[in-house]
């Protein structure tokens, strides 16, 4: 069990098709923090990757699934490829958040 505002994800890393494709692994429902989002739906948050770790958001997409972003520095330091499952583990960044 994650301690509250931390949470882990396994999923398939996948890609936006489009000349700047990136990649981002999906967050299922049960596993997007209760907080009001800020701008654009998105929550702050801090990613582990493996030994990589770094600060990016939660993005919401159509019909509000959540997603985080992987860096393409992440993938390669990670030898990461699109369909690869990986463990996402993130926490909130508490500062973002007002009382």
């Amino acid at each position: 069990m994650n301690p509250p505002g931390e949470y882990s994800v396994t999923g398939k890393l996948c890609v936006f098709p489009g000349p700047a494709a990136w990649s981002y692994v999906s967050i299922p429902d049960g596993k997007v923090p209760n907080v009001r989002p800020g701008g654009w739906g998105s929550i702050p948050v801090t990613v582990t990757v493996g030994g990589t770790t770094w600060r990016t958001s939660l993005f919401a997409s159509k019909g509000k699934k959540y997603f985080v972003p992987i860096k393409k520095s992440v993938c390669k330091k990670e030898s990461l490829s699109i369909g690869k499952t990986l463990t996402v583990k993130y926490s909130l960044q508490y500062g973002f958040f007002p009382e």
